[in-house]
C-alpha cells in the first residue's frame, strides 16, 4: 500500500490509515486472515515489490492496464477514479487543453505522464518520485500543474499547508479502474479475492468503506460512480 497518497494510503503514527488500508482490512478478514502486514510501496516500486516477493498483493491505487499486465496479474476492480489536473488556485489553466507550453508534474512509474502525452502533447512533463516531492517541486514553482488521479488530487491539496492555495482545472479525462495486484499465474490466490470483493459489495462492507471516505460530510466527499457487479454463484 502507499504511504503518501491520501485518502488512499497514508502514514498515521506508526500506523496506516486510508481506503486502500480499509479495503486490505476487509478482504483479509473475509478471507479469514487474521493478520495483515502493510508495507509502504510507491508507484514506481509496487510491481518490483511483488516480483521480489516482498509482498503477496498490492492494494495501492493502481490502475488495471494491459501493459502492467504483461507482468502481473489483477483482481477484479475495486474502484474506479479518473485523471485530473491540479493548478495554483490564480492559474489561468482551466483544463488540459490549456497546457501547451507548459510543464506539469507527474510520479514515476504512474499512468498519468502516459496519459498526459496522450491528450496534452504540446505540454512537458516533469517525474516526480512520490506525491511528497512532487507537491514541493509544485510549491516551488518548478511546475505549472500537477497530474494525477482526481482524488489523489484532492487528497494532496486537502492535506497542503494552504489548501485554498490550488484548485482542481477541468473535469476527468480518463478512465482510472484500481485492481488488486498479485504475482502472475496464481489463479486461487486471484479466485479468492475476487470472491472477497463480491462479497463485501454483496454484504454492503465495500459501501461502508466508501462512505467513511468519500460519503456526505467526510474529509474527501465526492461523488463517487462505480459499482462492483458481482459474478453469478
Amino acid at each position: 500500500m502507499k504511504a503518501d497518497t491520501p485518502p488512499f494510503g497514508m502514514k498515521l503514527g506508526e500506523s496506516f490509515t486510508g481506503f486502500d488500508i480499509d479495503i486490505a482490512l476487509a478482504v483479509a478478514k473475509q478471507l479469514g486472515i487474521e493478520q495483515v502486514e502493510f508495507v509502504p510501496v510507491t508507484s514506481a516500486n509496487r510491481i518490483v515489490k511483488l516480483l521480489n516477493g516482498d509482498v503477496d498483493m498490492a492494494i495501492a491505487s493502481m490502475t488495471i492496464t494491459r501493459y502492467r499486465e504483461l507482468k502481473v496479474d489483477f483482481s477484479l476492480p475495486y474502484f474506479q477514479d479518473g485523471q485530473g489536473l491540479l493548478v495554483k488556485a490564480d492559474s489561468t489553466i482551466q483544463s488540459y487543453i490549456d497546457l501547451a507550453g507548459k510543464t506539469v508534474g507527474c510520479t514515476k512509474g504512474s499512468t498519468s505522464s502516459y496519459y498526459m502525452k496522450q491528450v496534452a502533447p504540446d505540454c512537458a512533463t516533469k517525474v516526480y518520485a512520490d506525491f511528497p516531492a512532487m507537491m514541493q517541486g509544485f510549491a516551488d514553482g518548478e511546475v505549472e500543474a500537477v497530474t494525477s488521479d482526481t482524488l489523489i488530487l484532492i487528497g494532496l491539496m486537502k492535506n497542503a499547508p494552504d489548501p485554498a492555495a490550488y484548485r482542481l482545472a477541468g473535469d476527468r479525462f480518463t478512465t482510472e479502474p484500481y485492481g488488486i495486484a498479485i504475482v502472475e499465474n496464481q489463479s486461487k490466490w486471484r479466485d479468492a479475492l475476487n470472491d472477497a470483493l463480491q462479497d463485501l459489495w454483496e454484504n454492503g462492507r465495500w459501501q461502508v468503506i466508501c462512505d467513511s471516505w468519500f460519503g456526505p460530510g467526510a474529509k474527501y466527499e465526492s461523488k463517487i460512480n462505480f459499482a462492483i457487479t458481482p459474478y453469478p454463484h
